[in-house]
């Protein structure tokens, strides 16, 4: 703490301030539903293309038996 100014402390303290608000306020159970989405939404496409690519490998190469 004694690398931090003036400047740096009222930097510091306002920005905990505005996290605790923002922690306070409604709009955090809103972000973390949108980011879980997000996350769901992201797993099933990669998983879709993970599928396709996993299939159009196995198309395309020639069969070993």
């Amino acid at each position: 703490m004694s690398k931090l100014n003036g400047t740096g402390l009222i930097a510091a303290g306002g920005l905990l301030l505005v996290i605790g608000l923002v922690l306070r306020w409604e709009l955090i159970d809103w972000l973390i539903d949108a980011v879980g989405f997000m996350f769901i939404a992201g797993g099933v496409v990669v998983g879709i293309v993970g599928l396709i690519s996993m299939l159009s490998s196995r198309r395309g190469s020639p069969s070993t038996n």
